[in-house]
């Protein structure tokens, strides 16, 4: 693994992710970082001409779908739990009372009600859910994030993919949970920025090494254009490729173009507020001003842990006290998921940018503990944006909301929709790849 942000991960042959790219340290804009944009730059496709972005708001722990997008108010107690549905904005779709600013913009996003699976453990369900293959011994699948960085070519300065929030995890046996490169390699691993609320100068991606000012890089940048300059002579392929991704990571830590998608002091103290002063709510912001930007797809993790004690750290594993969990959790989920979806329509961003709000897995009937236990069977999820006809629901659960009741949705077909809307080669390069498995995509999503 790699480092992108403030954490160190060990690689699968010992070397820490600092070691490997050496961002932030001294080898910075030597070989390290431009490798890695060449290499995701030689294995990208030939240039498409579909520029959708993707937001995918992960939603770790599983948040109950009874008790959010799949209200079943005529079920037995333990079915429907304590809490009521309200009315949307779109005439014959509810969602639970405590998501009101959801509920007021129905008509821009579409439920799927009968998202299903067999995983029910987070890690295993995560993976599933955020790389479209079930994990294999030996075998871990790559992140949408690395998929993008692999066949999708860089427009600019900023990497193409990147993971804001919490690095993810369960228990000390159960990760990486597909967020990272796979078996595609972790060059193709995400940027990740752990601290949305850091700014910008504090972010290790964007931070020259201590000592490196602007004339000592200026000075690097021209030797390595007289060095440049001889071995133009002998050029291959590969090595434009090299001087290109050399360009790009210089100018990341240089350009302050670059720098100002990561500054949310740029953002209007009223569009912060909308967003929510969290880590969560500020690390949407964060993934719009970065789509602007003309990165293509961002990841934003709800938190770091399924559980937590922590009441601003809680994850959505309420196998206990659920609901007044829920009643401290679905506020802050609302504010800031709603903010976004606005956000997004407001700025004409709706038509190229497809945005995915889900967790693994669902939850089972209230337990004896007043909590809801794994259940990937049925759950619900959120997608708009990318031109998807809104204020509908696909798919159903049955009445004790276990089962899909029709129209089944898994996570390959999920998975497959966002690379197809992409623009990826999923009838070859993806097939050949081992990356996506036969899936006509979500049934009836543009219907």
């Amino acid at each position: 693994m790699i480092e992108f942000g403030h954490e160190t991960v060990q690689t699968c042959d010992g070397k820490s992710r600092r070691e490997f790219l050496q961002i932030g340290a001294a080898g910075f804009l030597g070989l390290t970082l431009p490798e890695l944009f060449a290499s995701q730059k030689a294995m990208a496709s030939t240039k498409i001409d579909n520029e959708m972005s993707v937001i995918l708001v992960f939603l770790w722990g599983g948040p109950p779908h009874q008790d959010t997008f799949d209200m079943k108010p005529d079920g037995a107690s333990e079915i429907k739990g304590l809490f009521k549905p309200i009315n949307t904005n779109v005439s014959g779709i509810q969602i639970c009372e405590h998501l009101p600013q959801l509920a007021k913009i129905a008509d821009k996003y579409t439920i799927i009600r009968s998202a299903t699976h067999d995983q029910t453990v987070h890690a295993q369900a995560a993976h599933y859910t955020l790389t479209g293959n079930k994990i294999a011994p030996g075998r871990e699948a790559p992140n949408l994030a690395a998929v993008v960085n692999r066949f999708l070519p860089q427009k600019n300065a900023l990497p193409e993919s990147f993971h804001i929030g919490p690095r993810m995890y369960d228990t000390a046996g159960n990760g990486p949970i597909g967020q990272d490169g796979g078996f595609l390699g972790n060059v193709c691993a995400p940027f990740r920025v752990l601290d949305s609320t850091a700014p910008p100068d504090k972010l290790a991606a964007l931070t020259p090494p201590t000592g490196m000012t602007g004339d000592r890089l200026n000075l690097r940048r021209e030797l390595f254009k007289v060095v440049d300059g001889f071995q133009s002579r002998v050029e291959s392929g590969d090595t434009k490729i090299y001087d290109a991704a050399y360009e790009k990571a210089f100018s990341l830590v240089t350009s302050p173009e670059a720098k100002k998608a990561f500054d949310l002091s740029k953002e209007p103290v009223k569009v912060r507020d909308r967003y929510g002063m969290t880590q969560f709510g500020q690390g949407l912001l964060m993934a719009r001003r970065l789509i602007e930007s003309g990165v293509r797809f961002v990841q934003v993790n709800w938190r770091a842990h399924p559980i937590n004690d922590d009441v601003d750290r809680m994850g959505f594993d309420n196998h206990g006290d659920n609901f007044n969990r829920c009643k401290r959790q679905l506020p802050e989920l609302d504010k800031s998921v709603s903010a976004l979806i606005e956000d997004v329509y407001q700025r004409g961003m709706d038509k190229k940018t497809l945005v995915l709000v889900t967790g693994e897995f669902g939850r089972t009937p209230v337990n004896g503990s007043a909590g809801r236990d794994h259940w990937p069977f049925v759950y619900s999820y959120l997608i708009t944006g990318a031109g998807i006809p809104g204020g509908r629901v696909i798919g159903a659960s049955d009445a004790r909301a276990s089962y899909p009741a029709h129209t089944p949705v898994t996570p390959e077909d999920t998975y497959m929709e966002i690379c197809r809307r992409m623009g990826m080669d999923v009838s070859l390069k993806l097939r050949e790849s081992r990356i996506v498995k036969d899936s006509a995509g979500i049934p009836g999503l543009y219907a």
